[in-house]
């Protein structure tokens, strides 16, 4: 909390904002937010390679070397998932499940 605010004071605005994805080339993703528009780097777990859609409502935090796009906000309770459970879509409808009794769904159905 002290780290965001002295970080904040120094700045003079806000350290973690939202913008709209406007199309993700490689690992940058342009990013529309009341601040302008421009590139952003994008930052995934180990092992996972996920660009933003286009009109995504993503978090992005500024650093020195620029902007990061850190995620996209999701709804999660827009979908059928429990906490502590595990989903992965892709803009197209395809979809992961991982529940919290050990199944496993792809796109929809039990494997």
């Amino acid at each position: 909390m002290w780290i965001s605010k002295n970080m904040r004071s120094k700045r003079n605005k806000s350290i973690v904002d939202t913008a709209s994805s406007d199309c993700g080339i490689d690992t940058r993703v342009s990013a529309v937010s009341g601040e302008g528009k421009g590139q952003c780097e994008i930052v995934n777990p180990p092992g996972v390679i996920s660009v933003p859609g286009k009109y995504n409502n993503i978090v992005v935090i500024p650093t020195e070397q620029g902007m990061m796009c850190m995620g996209v906000r999701m709804p999660y309770y827009e979908r059928n998932i429990e906490p502590g459970e595990v989903l992965i879509m892709s803009d197209g409808g395809a979809s992961i499940k991982l529940a919290n009794d050990g199944k496993v769904y792809i796109n929809g159905r039990e494997v």
